[in-house]
């Protein structure tokens, strides 16, 4: 504490500290009620059911094939017996921080070989986020050369406009959901200068995702389980 003129006075890097907290808490509260303002949770729900829609069409099939058709079991027995463990995950930390090159639904499968396969989907989820993080510093990075910044921005045009529009809602629906390349979408973000501590906080939903769609997956590739409910 100092003392100036008998009145005590907090560390003034203390003081900064809390200052710099209750901003950003004020910041998010005016972000709540701008989201009330423009339906964005409406947006979100709207988004989040037509995806959902879209996965039972997709996944459908898929599982009347493993019932009569296809052994997903074997293949998939086969495809992890031959991958070692560092090398899928270094594959995935790359895929996560660069484009988004490989659906991390393969890598969210890999995970039932192991026992606790709750824990390895929580690990990629955390090494998703992170390198999401990374994709954000390399669109910090493209803003420093003005031709490939301009570039960038004619590619991703399409992703900086929905950022623009929603902000964190569309973090968090294409964290959560495989709307499009996640690390595009973290570029975009940066491009558009959104506040990167606002960033961590939306794109922690990302682990949400990682551990929810597992689950489903894994229970997926239980086809005895699949074929108790089908019958």
């Amino acid at each position: 504490m100092y003392i100036f003129g008998g009145i005590f006075l907090k560390r003034p890097h203390l003081a900064a500290r809390k200052m710099e907290s209750n901003n950003f808490w004020q910041r998010l509260k005016e972000h709540h009620r701008d989201n009330l303002k423009r339906d964005v949770y409406g947006y979100m729900l709207w988004t989040a059911f037509k995806i959902v829609v879209i996965y039972a069409l997709i996944l459908t099939p898929f599982i009347l094939a493993g019932k009569y058709l296809i052994d997903f079991k074997a293949i998939f027995k086969y495809i992890t017996d031959n991958l070692s463990d560092a090398l899928v995950l270094v594959i995935f930390m790359l895929s996560e921080s660069f484009l988004g090159m490989i659906p991390p639904d393969l890598f969210i499968i890999w995970s039932g070989k192991f026992n606790s396969p709750f824990l390895f989907l929580t690990l990629f989820g955390i090494l998703s986020y992170l390198g999401g993080a990374l994709s954000y510093l390399i669109g910090y990075g493209l803003t420093k050369t003005k031709r490939i910044k301009a570039y960038s921005e004619r590619v991703l045009n399409k992703y900086i406009s929905m950022v623009r529009k929603w902000g964190g809602a569309f973090i968090i629906i294409s964290a959560l959901f495989p709307l499009s390349p996640f690390s595009m979408v973290v570029i975009a973000v940066s491009l558009f200068k959104y506040p990167f501590r606002l960033y961590l906080l939306f794109g922690l939903s990302r682990i949400v995702r990682f551990v929810a769609q597992g689950i489903l997956y894994l229970n997926m590739l239980n086809m005895d389980t699949l074929t108790a409910f089908l019958q």
